[in-house]
């Protein structure tokens, strides 16, 4: 039970940082920016556009695997899940014009939550986001480091995004400081709940 109420909990800090991060104008994180993109461009929620790109890392993995494990069909009702939670934070923490200032700050807040939301889902090892699925799926597959990996999902990503805007004539969306900031340091975040929450991670033997 105190697993499941961590990985509730993570899954919350992980929304929020999620739109906390569309808020500040400065860039959304890499791994945010394609289904970001997708709902600005198509007029769609932004967690309907998570379940649809989540969706799509579903079929890879299946494609990849050559079967349809325990694993991945747990990501699906999470998908889901997660899409309503992020579009709930998204209708109640409001949009306001912020100064540059404002901006980083509410960036700061926006790794913070992200990582932390990150780093207690993983911990609790209940059901790992498609994101996460995908880039160990890959790894295994083909005997790739598992950092390398994800650091080359984030910028497929970005490229991606890119890629999308130019063909649909569009502005790009979604990409900025804030997206090479979130490349640089959530990982290292996620590294420090690591290292400092030790204690923590046994008092929920987690």
């Amino acid at each position: 039970m105190k697993r499941w109420l961590i990985y509730i909990l993570g899954i919350q800090f992980l929304a929020m940082g999620i739109i906390c991060n569309t808020r500040t104008g400065l860039g959304v994180a890499a791994f945010t920016s394609l289904f970001y993109a997708l709902s600005e461009i198509y007029n769609i929620s932004l967690g309907m556009g998570s379940i649809l790109l989540y969706f799509i890392l579903i079929i890879i993995q299946i494609i990849l695997l050559r079967k349809l494990t325990l694993s991945v069909v747990m990501q699906i009702p999470f998908s889901f899940v997660f899409g309503y939670i992020t579009d709930f934070y998204d209708y109640f923490i409001p949009f306001h014009h912020l100064t540059i200032y404002q901006s980083f700050l509410l960036l700061i807040v926006g790794f913070v939550l992200t990582s932390l939301g990150v780093y207690m889902t993983v911990q609790c090892n209940i059901v790992v986001t498609p994101v996460e699925g995908i880039v160990n799926t890959i790894s295994q597959v083909f005997e790739i480091d598992f950092s390398l990996v994800k650091n080359m999902f984030d910028v497929s990503m970005v490229c991606l995004t890119i890629m999308m805007c130019l063909i649909l004539r569009k502005p790009i969306i979604g990409i900025g400081i804030g997206t090479i900031l979130s490349a640089l340091f959530i990982g290292r975040m996620i590294s420090i709940y690591q290292k400092k929450f030790v204690l923590f991670k046994k008092e929920f033997e987690i």
